[in-house]
């Protein structure tokens, strides 16, 4: 007979990092040249440039006009929700799938004084690796 008072773990796979949104590094231009701090940290209005792993994708448009929340999140689980509107959406849709490598550029807003910070997304770029044979 089995032992119903024992515990066996519940997890099964590799453990994935908390997502903590607004606090993934990103790199902008700071007043004394390039710099890079937690995206909560960059003033509204800055151009970043943001890196890492596509996690979540949220449609929150219509299909006449098209927006999506995008998850980015770095190794360690930071991560920072980028905006692509209808205007940018065309441009870079085939770019918006789950665990693709990217590098986001857009503009820094927060809707409220106290929320987390949004990128605006003016372009994505893939950023995947490539092996090089020797």
């Amino acid at each position: 007979m089995k032992d119903r008072t024992s515990t066996t773990a519940l997890t099964r796979g590799p453990i994935k990092a908390p997502q903590l949104p607004g606090r993934l590094v990103v790199e902008f231009l700071g007043s004394l040249g390039p710099d890079s701090k937690r995206l909560d940290q960059v003033p509204a209005g800055a151009l970043v440039s943001v890196s890492g792993t596509i996690t979540a994708l949220q449609p929150t448009g219509s299909d006449t006009e098209p927006r999506y929340m995008v998850t980015v999140t770095g190794p360690t689980g930071e991560s920072a929700q980028c905006v692509v509107d209808s205007d940018r959406y065309l441009d870079v849709f085939d770019l918006l799938t789950m665990d693709a490598q990217v590098r986001v550029s857009g503009k820094v807003r927060r809707p409220l004084a106290d929320s987390t910070s949004l990128v605006d997304v003016l372009s994505i770029a893939s950023w995947q690796v490539r092996a090089v044979s020797a």
